[in-house]
């Protein structure tokens, strides 16, 4: 007997009566082929990297597309060790709902750790994972946040040093 298949982000969204825009696009796995597909800016999209924890809990960490990870204090978000920060793989984000070059915050997978950057919820309109890696989400970026209530908020990125203004 199979066992049903999460639902996606998109569905999850809808279901909590977000406002969002699915955009479909060609398969692509990294942020920069994303904002290519969509003619978007990289710091127009939120970027999710995923992670699992020795006790094998998805930890998602949600950031601005053009910042890079401050992995330690990551950790220090998520109460663990640095040094127990592992790349989620292909069938441990399956079982959350999501593919490679897809991932999103809001996931199926109820136990899953999320930590947003603190500059996040500012940004206005964005671009993130759907789950798949052939769409992304059009959403508020404060509406994302909310989208997840039990995430945690803490300063996770290193952002450019000369964005433009």
């Amino acid at each position: 007997m199979n066992a049903t298949a999460p639902i996606g982000p998109p569905e999850i969204l809808a279901s909590l009566g977000v406002s969002f825009r699915l955009h479909e696009h060609p398969d692509v796995t990294s942020p920069v082929e994303v904002c290519a597909a969509l003619g978007v800016p990289l710091d127009q999209t939120v970027k999710t990297l995923a992670f699992v924890t020795p006790e094998d809990r998805l930890l998602l960490a949600a950031l601005p597309g053009h910042a890079r990870l401050r992995y330690g204090a990551l950790a220090r978000a998520a109460g663990i060790r640095r040094g127990d920060l592992s790349p989620a793989d292909a069938g441990r984000l399956a079982r959350a709902g999501m593919q490679p070059g897809g991932v999103c915050p809001v996931s199926a997978d109820q136990a899953a750790v999320v930590v947003f950057d603190g500059t996040v919820s500012n940004l206005g309109r964005v671009h993130c994972g759907s789950g798949r890696p052939d769409s992304s989400i059009e959403i508020e970026a404060a509406e994302l946040t909310a989208a997840v209530p039990g995430a945690t908020t803490a300063s996770i990125a290193d952002l450019p040093a000369d964005e433009p203004t």
